[in-house]
């Protein structure tokens, strides 16, 4: 019995579109859940996984990287602990940077002042155990080693065998340096033999009783004696490796003891991961298909906006964008024209945009596309003859409608491709009408193609059929889905374009009879007409649709970057505030102090403390003397602190929004709360004697701020962008939108790999910055900064 479902997979090449998001996944878990993409279920979970690409997508345009590339993929390792085995060291290590991974991700979710509830729901589930976590974290050094800071007697332990080594060493040397066994030696080098150290004797010595023979050599000429003078220190040594494996195995199994105690908890974490993951992939096939979010409800509504072939977009063929309808008045489209013209296109298209609205993809197609989830999706294309139940292509076609029959019903799709053909057509065409029928009958939704007149004719007679004809215009196919037209096969003139021959051609025309040629022709010409309106209907809907979009993404700037200059201007009006009372302050205290004890020294120091107090501007705090070891009240921009919950580790305050701090620490940047913070001790830096600053008479332009050479630039995740792969337009467009999100995000510098290739990408970038009204200034990245594949930019 053929398997009808994975067919169609086959024949709609689902796989292709799987392994492209698998390529975009980040974690390795990730790429093996999404080869396996289901569909999801339900409208509210498509829905909800839609909304979830959504907000990745806000939260990466706006900066926020998440990064999931930092798991490992633990679930082995987690899955023997959970059984009880002790587990090595890398292991052990790497479960705990995926913990620490998992948790960093968790703050950054959970902390984060964008709207993003799906993901903040998914982030409550990384959180495993900070006591393991941190036990982890502290277990093992930079080297992946057991760390002997953690475990001092592991450092004992270490150095008295290192000791031994080297007793047992000096040892050895000086036999083989000495003269006792100068004639003995076959060579002058120490080796180890059964972890014991040895050296090379020559046979004939072997029975003088110089020590224990460990090894011979392949040719019997050499010894490897243990001399007496190191079988003691070859002892102790190999007792004390013997401790120290077993100190190391006793730690390794306490580890593995904790781990398995929260193995359940840490599994469910790296399904939240696993889950994130597909949803960035979802959100990289987007981007790299320019997809949109279609609208999915219950129904069996297919409304297509200018839809592309999903996997002839991926390969950057150029597509015709198509409209496509299959509505609840007409549920039956009947698709005819010329072979090569694009009908097993457009109906694969419709069957991949299926697939994908019920598995939560984006699709390749303009806003207001509408793709309902079908329970059941039935694609027939092409030859199913099967050899070995000795079926005809024809006779394996019917066994495909027959399953298709009986399985008919509301909520189906059904895509087939030349139905009913290989046969005499009016037999097949006949056959293909009844089951039209009978599918109306059940309720699927049914995308044909044909060339049989008697199906192009049944929308004149039958309003539940719509027609449609793939355009054929100037001789040729433009791949034009024409809604309402009867495509003509145009077998002539496709054989006249391909040469057949001009006298077969004009001896086939003759053969037609009279009226057939002559219906033919006008209908070519009818289809031609009204290709040509259809076409000129679809560029002004085109026109609207772009005018429309332009406003929206003007509309959307303008909305966020109001919003980021009502955010700057609060924040810098509340720590000027916080400054002013503070020089308030200490103005009262110079007043009173003077008051109590007036005297030419207290009037010079309050002189020099009023003085320091007229530096305050809203943008430069008075720095302040720290004590460390404590949970912060307040912190301020640049101020350097700890963080409590990842062992003590410095970072410096970026911003500071209520009791939300934004840290960076090493290439890292998240937002914590005020009371995960300790501070470091800090001394107020010595105050300097105050000058008035010299301005130009005629001038009273504030000096500039001081800006980071572009050389001294770090180049980090946050603040480049990575043009590979892309084409010069496409790049340019990137361009100016990360330098749009550089402006908005207050950063004065970026960073954009175009690599080396042909050049064509850099000189284009580097054209396009010297013109562009954003850049300030531009130079190509020096060694450090990862040389001339980079361009760094300054923005004004």
């Amino acid at each position: 019995m053929m398997d009808i479902d994975q067919q169609t997979v086959e024949a709609l090449d689902w796989p292709t579109v799987l392994q492209a998001l698998s390529e975009q996944a980040r974690t390795a878990m990730g790429a093996r859940e999404v080869l396996t993409l289901r569909d999801l279920g339900s409208v509210a979970e498509i829905r909800r996984t839609l909304d979830a690409v959504e907000e990745l997508q806000l939260m990466e345009e706006e900066g926020a990287y998440v990064p999931l590339g930092d798991v490992p993929d633990v679930t082995e390792a987690l899955a023997k602990a959970d059984k009880g085995a002790i587990l090595d060291k890398d292991a052990l290590r790497q479960v705990g940077v995926a913990l620490q991974a998992m948790q960093m991700i968790n703050w950054r979710l959970v902390d984060s002042d964008k709207e993003i509830p799906v993901w903040q729901s998914r982030a409550e589930e990384l959180e495993v155990h900070d006591g393991v976590r941190t036990a982890l974290t502290e277990a093992f050094d930079d080297l992946g080693e057991l760390s002997e800071r953690t475990y001092p007697e592991l450092g004992e332990l270490r150095q008295r065998i290192n000791g031994l080594h080297t007793r047992i060493r000096r040892t050895l040397d000086e036999l083989v340096s000495g003269d006792e066994l100068r004639d003995a030696l076959q060579d002058q080098f120490i080796t180890q033999r059964g972890e014991r150290y040895v050296l090379p004797i020559k046979a004939n010595f072997k029975r003088k009783d110089m020590g224990i023979v460990h090894d011979m050599s392949g040719s019997g000429q050499t010894a490897f004696i243990e001399p007496h003078q190191v079988v003691a220190l070859n002892n102790a040594l190999r007792i004390a490796e013997g401790e120290l494996q077993a100190t190391e195995r006793r730690i390794l199994a306490k580890l593995s003891n904790m781990v398995g105690r929260v193995a359940p908890k840490a599994v469910r974490a790296l399904d939240a991961i696993t889950w994130m993951d597909t949803i960035a992939a979802r959100t990289g096939l987007a981007f790299k298909m320019q997809a949109r979010r279609p609208e999915v409800r219950d129904g069996a509504i297919v409304h297509i906006v200018a839809g592309r072939h999903p996997i002839l977009t991926l390969r950057e063929v150029p597509v015709v964008a198509n409209d496509i309808d299959l509505t609840d008045a007409q549920p039956v489209l009947v698709v005819s024209g010329p072979n090569t013209g694009g009908k097993t296109v457009a109906l694969k298209t419709v069957g991949l945009f299926a697939l994908m609205a019920r598995c939560g993809l984006f699709v390749p197609a303009d806003e207001g596309t509408r793709i309902d989830r079908f329970q059941d999706v039935v694609a027939l294309i092409g030859d199913q003859q099967t050899v070995m139940e000795d079926h005809s292509s024809f006779s394996s076609h019917l066994l495909a409608l027959r399953h298709m029959t009986e399985r008919a019903a509301p909520g189906c799709l059904y895509l087939v491709d030349e139905i009913a053909s290989g046969t005499d057509p009016q037999q097949g065409a006949a056959l293909a009408h009844a089951l039209l029928e009978r599918w109306l009958e059940a309720g699927p939704r049914c995308f044909i193609t044909t060339h049989f007149h008697r199906l192009k004719t049944l929308s004149a007679t039958d309003d539940r059929f719509a027609i449609a004809g793939m355009q054929f215009a100037d001789g040729k196919p433009t791949y034009r889905l024409v809604m309402g037209a009867s495509g003509e096969s145009h077998a002539l003139s496709i054989a006249e374009r391909i040469g057949l021959g001009d006298e077969l051609v004009e001896r086939a025309r003759a053969l037609m009879e009279e009226g057939e040629r002559r219906l033919s022709d006008v209908l070519a010409k009818l289809d031609e007409e009204k290709g040509k309106a259809e076409e000129a209907a679809r560029d002004l809907k085109q026109v609207k649709r772009d005018l429309a979009a332009q406003q929206r993404r003007l509309e959307k700037k303008e909305e966020t970057l109001t919003r980021k200059a009502r955010q700057i201007e609060e924040e810098r009006a509340q720590a000027f505030v916080q400054r002013l009372n503070k020089a308030e302050k200490a103005v009262r205290e110079v007043v009173r102090d003077l008051q109590r004890q007036p005297s030419h020294k207290k009037v010079e120091a309050a002189k020099a403390t009023l003085a320091a107090l007229r530096e305050i501007q809203p943008n430069k705090p008075v720095p302040k003397p720290v004590k460390g070891g404590e949970v912060p009240t307040e912190v301020e921009p640049g101020q350097t602190v700890k963080l409590r919950k990842l062992g003590g580790r410095k970072a410096t305050v970026i911003s500071v929004s209520g009791n939300q701090v934004t840290v960076q620490a090493g290439a890292i940047q998240t937002k914590v709360k005020l009371k995960d913070l300790e501070t470091v001790a800090q001394n107020a830096p010595t105050a300097k004697a105050w000058k008035p600053k010299k301005t130009s008479s005629h001038s009273s332009t504030p000096a500039a701020p001081r800006r980071t050479p572009l050389e001294d630039a770090m180049r980090h995740q946050g603040n480049t962008l990575d043009l590979r792969g892309k084409r010069v337009d496409e790049g340019i467009d990137a361009v100016e939108h990360f330098l749009d999100q550089l402006i908005m995000r207050g950063q004065d510098i970026g960073f954009i790999l175009h690599g080396h290739g042909t050049g064509a990408m850099k000189q284009a970038v580097r054209q396009w910055l010297k013109s562009s009204p954003h850049v300030d200034r531009y130079i190509p990245a020096n060694a450090d900064q990862g040389g001339d594949a980079y361009t760094v930019v300054g923005v004004k």
